[in-house]
């Protein structure tokens, strides 16, 4: 029988069920042809243990493993499946399922999978917008300016390097120190940690503009990826790569792969930004001539906190040597300091133009500095409707920091230059003194500061820029990584062995029932955690009604309660949320997994099935 033949309605069976995963998941993975052709080879064909046992043997490769367990053992436990309700899972978990998937991936598939990137998707899109978003929030600006300056940093009281961190106004908004041999990333192997250690070691030295461009792609990535139960996102050093438009290397006309050299100055960079400590002032900012202050006293500040957060690290290994060769992702994620200008309703969104991250740090410091300033300034000017107010001279000098070894003609120079390379990459509209530079002042004696730098200039954004900006964008990912689903992955992945009355409890004969049962499905499916169904193995996929005796006779059990939400179609994270505790909680009880009795929450469940069977009786 042909795949397509197979009705969307028909159960299958354990051999059917296969083919049917490997089918409709094969669209996830289309750019990765080595997986696709290690599933289709497990997913047709039959083993003497499969046959006899009618469920997954131990050749069977991890990660098909790992789907068919997604499909059978917890989006639908229990259940007697159909092509149908998996079309239906594909399309509600497909990130989720990204997810789940991606260790066995780096463990079956290492070097494939070590060059590629979870974000290719998100990169691709910014490259054809041209464009990321970013924080428009002046402490965010001033967080991520304090990156670049490790002129700045002078060691403090406390043995760290440190630095005020200062507005335009001069006002203190707060503290940095940098804290390279802080430990915190405690999942490596020893070989890992050392290669992370060393990269840290360099952090004074990595802070630049480069430093800043990671700052805001990791934060951007943040905001539209998938994230981990733990809040982290895996960065890519290929993100960068390509945001960069850095060339790969190349043998005898063959594109090969970026250099080893530039994914290490990408990572050592992401390593200085997680060793950055931020501690930023309370309500009321303090203003004080930086010269004058003697010591800490005039600060209120709040406690110190990581800029970002470092999770487990992706690392490639030499094949002949097997020596690691270097760091090529981390999982990351910015820390309480950050994220609430990155999530939620008080954030302020727009637009940062690319070319930001293709500008050289070492040569064009002074456009991505002034790319980042305008883009700020726009979406204030957009939102107050100034976009025709002028800037200073004076305050754009200031905001691009062009090197003291020039001089005032240079430094006109480079500033008429910097806007008119900004002109020809549309980065900026259009650009103009406000009036005629009377050119027999320049050159005279104090000419720079008396005159040209009080002069104004119109610096005008991009049509596309104004239009984005009157928006209130709401960016996030586009799909949400199911939690529930990955804490039940997790669980079973501790199982030595997938047993049979895991998979298949209804004890039916199914390689008789799929040719001819057919069921109706409409539903997206939910989590069901492992446990015992009183559900009988009929073709009826509708959950039977359930008669629950009087309020004195109700007891407290993971049955009774997992029967009760059968009757009420309500999943863990719903029911939780009615009790008034974690669904992290729920399921655990459910399972059987609480080492201890709470009886505060055990309470808190008996009363929440005695309403619920109470709503039942006066129907």
């Amino acid at each position: 029988m042909r795949y397509q033949d197979i009705h969307d309605h028909m159960i299958l069976n354990y051999e059917f069920l296969k083919i049917a995963i490997f089918e409709e998941t094969k669209i996830l993975f289309e750019d990765r042809p080595y997986i696709l052709a290690k599933w289709k080879q497990e997913a047709y064909r039959m083993t003497e243990e499969e046959v006899k046992n009618q469920i997954p043997d131990y050749t069977m490769s991890p990660s098909f493993r790992a789907l068919f367990s997604l499909f059978t053992q917890t989006l639908y436990f229990e259940k007697l499946i159909t092509k149908e309700m998996l079309k239906k899972a594909v399309g509600s978990y497909q990130d989720t399922m990204k997810v789940i998937l991606a260790g066995h991936f780096i463990n079956e598939f290492p070097m494939d999978e070590i060059k590629r990137s979870a974000n290719e998707e998100k990169i691709s899109e910014a490259l054809s917008r041209e464009y990321i978003y970013s924080s428009m929030d002046m402490d965010y600006h001033l967080m991520r300016d304090i990156v670049t300056k490790k002129k700045d940093f002078k060691k403090g009281e406390t043995g760290f390097l440190a630095t005020e961190i200062i507005d335009n106004r001069g006002k203190v908004r707060g503290l940095a120190e940098i804290r390279p041999l802080e430990p915190y990333v405690t999942e490596l192997a020893s070989d890992q940690q050392e290669m992370w250690f060393e990269l840290i070691q360099s952090t004074i030295n990595s802070l630049d503009e480069m430093t800043a461009d990671l700052f805001d792609l990791i934060t951007y990535l943040w905001m539209v990826s998938p994230k981990t139960s733990d809040g982290y996102i895996e960065f890519h050093s290929n993100d960068a790569l390509q945001l960069r438009n850095l060339k790969k290397r190349t043998a005898q006309g063959r594109e090969l792969d970026f250099r080893e050299e530039d994914r290490f100055n990408i990572m050592k960079r992401v390593a200085a930004l997680s060793s950055i400590w931020v501690s930023l002032g309370n309500q009321q900012v303090k203003v004080f001539n930086a010269q004058d202050i003697q010591d800490n006293e005039l600060y209120e500040f709040k406690d110190f906190q990581r800029m970002f957060e470092v999770g487990k690290i992706r690392v490639a290994y030499d094949k002949k040597t097997g020596e690691p060769k270097g760091i090529y992702a981390v999982q990351v994620k910015p820390s309480s300091v950050l994220t609430p200008y990155l999530d939620g309703p008080n954030r302020t969104l727009g637009l940062l133009d690319l070319k930001v991250f293709q500008y050289s740090h070492y040569t064009q410091r002074e456009h991505k500095r002034l790319t980042r300033y305008l883009n700020i300034q726009w979406k204030i000017r957009t939102i107050r409707r100034t976009l025709q107010q002028p800037f200073k001279v004076s305050t754009l000098l200031k905001i691009m920091d062009i090197s003291n070894r020039y001089n005032g003609v240079q430094k006109r120079d480079k500033f008429e230059n910097v806007l008119d390379e900004l002109q020809k990459d549309s980065v900026i509209s259009s650009w103009n003194y406000t009036e005629k530079i009377d050119e027999e002042q320049v050159g005279k004696k104090g000419w720079f500061q008396s005159y040209w730098t009080k002069l104004s200039v119109l610096i005008l954004p991009t049509d596309t820029v104004v239009n984005e900006n009157q928006k209130k964008l709401l960016i996030g990912s586009n799909r949400l990584v199911n939690e529930e689903i990955i804490e039940r992955m997790n669980q079973i992945s501790h199982d030595s062995s997938i047993t049979e009355d895991l998979i298949f409890s209804q004890n039916l004969s199914l390689n008789e029932l799929a040719p001819t049962l057919e069921v109706e499905s409409t539903e997206v499916p939910s989590i069901v955690p492992a446990g015992k169904s009183s559900k009988e193995g009929h073709a009826e996929p509708e959950q039977q009604a359930l008669h629950f005796g009087t309020e004195q006779e109700m007891e407290l059990s993971p049955e009774t309660m997992k029967a009760m939400m059968d009757s009420q179609n309500m999943s863990i994270r719903q029911t939780a949320e009615e009790i008034g505790f974690s669904h992290s909680t729920l399921s655990r009880y459910l399972r059987r997994e609480n080492k201890r009795q709470n009886n505060k929450n055990d309470e808190k469940m008996l009363n929440w099935l005695k309403d619920k069977q109470r709503q039942h009786s006066n129907l």
